[in-house]
């Protein structure tokens, strides 16, 4: 029987292109963990851990010191019960998200691997490939504008940032980036940047322009579910949830009252177990459903694209860490061409 014989980790600092600026905070350097699961029969299993602190309350550190402590208390776990490997590393780690997203995606590589199946065709083989959009943070409004115009002939969706500092500097970068980019759809990213009311007033001033976003994505706090209610109820377009739907537990309680349109699933929030459960809670509700990333590596975002494509469960896709980031190196289980990432059945 096939088991696990070491579980490591590894730092993979991943410059951006252009700084990464949200209504949270602006970052130069994206801050990956790969970790990597060996079995005794030689075979390796790659995950990603990259810790948003505001978002799931961990750090570099503290995803590497629990990797360390994980790999010992996992050690020999038989590799076929990948789903009692998952379910044992959030028990012992409640309150470490990442790091059990890092572990699960490994270990369901190492499955997959062993038994010599890609991972979408673990995941039920739907498609092989998703559209992506690409993100456009905040920036300048004239700098936006260029980032757009030469996105314009690749990507269908892009995604801005705002929440920022300038309210009327925020309406500029999205009039500016329609302006370079006028057949794009648009997505709308707040990063909790606004009040419930000032998010209404807007969107209803894009639409003065004669812009119309696809979606708006977690325009209030994360705690403000009421606040989330008060955007649907009063903009005809699409409330996302991300902050606010870390896991199926907090995507509960957003459905139960009644405050969201869907939501943004990321692997580092939630996991491949904690996906396919939001998966199944949103389908119930007809929800939709977006995934996402955190600057992750290729690691990261491979295991997104395929979790996507075996799926096919979702309406909005927004992984592009790997073209926002400078090139790795590390070896890729996806191919993109544009905004297109393909996947082998």
């Amino acid at each position: 029987m096939s088991k696990v014989s070491s579980i490591t980790v590894a730092n993979r600092d991943i410059p951006q292109k252009v700084p990464f600026e949200t209504a949270k905070g602006r970052t130069e350097v994206g801050h990956a963990l790969i970790v990597t699961i060996r079995s005794g029969d030689g075979l390796e299993g790659r995950g990603d851990g990259t810790p948003v602190q505001y978002v799931t309350g961990e750090t570099r550190e503290s995803v590497t010191s629990d990797i360390g402590a994980m790999s010992e208390h996992l050690r020999d776990w038989p590799v076929d019960n990948w789903l009692g490997f998952c379910r044992e590393a959030r028990r012992a780690l409640p309150k470490s998200s990442t790091t059990c997203a890092a572990l699960e995606i490994a270990m369901v590589d190492l499955f997959c691997k062993k038994h010599g199946i890609p991972m979408a065709t673990f995941f039920g083989g739907v498609k092989d490939s998703v559209v992506s959009d690409l993100t456009i943070p905040i920036l300048p409004p004239e700098q936006a504008h260029e980032l757009a115009k030469e996105a314009a002939g690749t990507y269908s969706s892009l995604k801005i940032k705002v929440g920022g500092k300038d309210r009327d500097e925020d309406l500029e970068r999205v009039r500016q980036i329609h302006l370079g980019a006028p057949k794009a759809k648009l997505r709308i990213d707040a990063n909790q940047g606004f009040a419930a009311d000032e998010a209404v007033q807007f969107v209803r001033k894009m639409n003065d322009l004669g812009i119309v976003p696809e979606l708006v994505e977690q325009p209030v706090n994360r705690d403000d579910i009421e606040g989330l209610r008060y955007v649907k109820e009063n903009i005809e377009e699409p409330v996302i949830a991300d902050e606010a739907a870390v896991d199926p537990a907090s995507v509960m309680k957003l459905l139960k009252a009644g405050a969201v349109d869907g939501v943004n699933i990321k692997l580092m929030k939630s996991g491949f177990t904690g996906a396919l459960d939001i998966i199944a809670l949103c389908r119930a509700e007809g929800k939709k459903l977006m995934i996402g990333c955190m600057l992750e590596s290729p690691v990261g975002i491979g295991a997104a694209a395929h979790i996507a494509c075996g799926t096919g469960a979702f309406d909005f896709l927004d992984l592009d860490a790997d073209v926002l980031g400078k090139p790795t190196g590390i070896e890729q289980n996806y191919k993109r061409t544009g905004e297109v990432l393909s996947v082998k059945l």
